[in-house]
């Protein structure tokens, strides 16, 4: 059986999620990600981002909540922990 690479499945993940590619390759990418678990939590997760954006609805985030998001990034990025450690 011909097997995919993570990088081919990659290129693939979009064209799967839109149910546009051949049921060849749809068979060849659900083989790969029953057997690769970082492939299909990656699928899962563009999926779930696919259906968050489709999502008309709005929510307001609470004030204060776009700083914090930063200086938690900014913490994340720098490689320092928010808890002190």
């Amino acid at each position: 059986m011909i097997s995919l690479s993570c990088e081919e499945v990659w290129r693939q993940i979009s064209d799967y999620i839109d149910d546009d590619v051949t049921p060849g390759t749809r068979r060849l990418l659900e083989a790969h990600f029953a057997q690769c678990r970082h492939c299909a939590a990656l699928v899962d997760s563009v999926h779930n981002v696919v259906v968050l954006v489709a999502d008309e609805r709005v929510f307001t985030l609470p004030a204060g909540f776009s700083e914090r998001l930063r200086q938690r990034l900014e913490l994340q990025i720098s490689g320092k922990r928010s808890d002190g450690s």
